[in-house]
């Protein structure tokens, strides 16, 4: 079992003292094991192993290893289900509200923790936040709008990290508190933003009704888009919604034509990939919505093609760059490539775990992958829990 190790650990190109300090081992201990010298016999340092060397559990233990299971990521939401649980904008906690620009301060943080996929830090302040801002909702004009409009953008915040988490429940719920907050603020621009929020709340393979509304919302959001440059990033983002939409409907030719429509818009900004765009509108993630338009339509080719066309480096979130490479691993698979595939999947655990090992179609996709016998796919698997 040593050998194994350390031939994966050099195919890793990782030192025996990193590797040691990984899984909270000493380095002579580390070394024993590789030398023989040592058992290899318990579980979790398999697991910890073979974790940190990417590969799969069998592969340290050549042999199946049905009973070593790999750890899958969580984060504490016990504050946030309360939260969303508890109370409501009718009925909301009895909590100060500190002045709105620092709960808005609050938000950019959080946003740019789901960016760097930071979960932990995000639900040390989202619950509070979100706390205040229900609140906020019963202060006097003009406070009571802003509270409104941070709210929709906190509860949109909620339902990506739920997503990824693979908690469609508490995604459903926050999307919905997000509908009824743009209810209350009576803004077209905003209403629309939450509608793209809660049409993203579940799979897009579920065809909700939410989903399959924005074709009509974004043609009803166009008549109060104005000179605000949010509104025409709202607008483009329901746009390649409504793509998805008719993709999923079976209608390609309107899919098609939605997501043209929204290349347009994004090629008319000053700045093509701007990072304070909302939900990150613009050139570089209008060419990672396409590949997943792509791949849905069943032409993987197409999906490469424009997937190499993407510059990832103005992608401003690792989820997003993630994103790009799932659909990658997708479009090759059905292109037979599974070899590259499988290298495709690790660039996007590595960038964003939650969002792949919680991704049903990317699970669904790895179990029918489950007999290759590459290395890296399998370890990705194992780490999926799907072998």
């Amino acid at each position: 079992m040593g050998k194994r190790v350390r031939a994966a650990r050099r195919a890793k190109g990782m030192n025996i003292a990193t590797l040691a300090g990984l899984i909270g081992r000493s380095k002579g201990w580390m070394s024993m094991v590789e030398n023989g010298q040592t058992p290899l016999d318990k579980r979790q340092d398999i697991a910890a192993i073979a974790e940190v060397l990417e590969v799969s559990a069998d592969t340290i233990l050549g042999e199946p290893a049905d009973d070593i299971n790999a750890r899958l990521p969580s984060v504490n939401l016990v504050r946030l289900r309360e939260v969303l649980h508890e109370y409501s904008l009718d009925d909301p906690p009895d909590v100060p509200v500190r002045p709105l620009d620092q709960t808005a301060a609050d938000l950019r943080t959080l946003d740019d923790q789901l960016r760097r996929t930071d979960y932990d830090a995000m639900m040390r302040t989202l619950p509070g936040v979100l706390d205040e801002l229900h609140a906020g909702a019963h202060l006097p004009e003009p406070a009571r709008s802003e509270a409104l409009r941070q709210l929709i953008t906190a509860c949109g915040l909620a339902v990506i990290v739920m997503r990824h988490f693979g908690h469609s429940d508490l995604a459903w719920i926050s999307g919905d508190r997000s509908r009824q907050a743009a209810v209350w603020l009576g803004d077209p621009v905003w209403d629309a933003a939450a509608a793209y929020q809660r049409a993203h709340a579940r799979s897009s393979a579920n065809r909700s009704r939410a989903l399959l509304a924005t074709p009509r919302i974004v043609d009803e959001l166009e008549p109060h888009i104005g000179d605000d440059p949010m509104a025409h990033q709202v607008h483009g983002m329901l746009r390649l919604s409504a793509a998805l939409a008719q993709q999923v409907s079976g209608d390609h030719d309107e899919a098609r034509r939605q997501a043209e429509e929204a290349a347009r818009l994004a090629a008319r900004f000053e700045i093509p990939d701007d990072p304070n765009a909302w939900e990150l509108f613009g050139v570089s993630n209008v060419g990672v919505w396409r590949t997943t338009l792509a791949v849905e339509a069943g032409d993987p080719a197409a999906a490469m093609r424009i997937s190499d066309q993407v510059n990832t480096a103005a992608l401003a979130s690792k989820n997003r760059k993630a994103a790009l490479h799932m659909d990658r691993f997708r479009a090759l698979h059905m292109l037979g490539r599974d070899k590259l595939a499988g290298r495709e999947l690790q660039k996007a655990e590595r960038l964003s775990v939650a969002q792949v090992r919680h991704s049903p179609l990317i699970q669904e996709t790895v179990r029918d992958m489950t007999a290759i016998k590459d290395p890296v796919l399998r370890g990705v698997a194992w780490r999926m829990g799907v072998i």
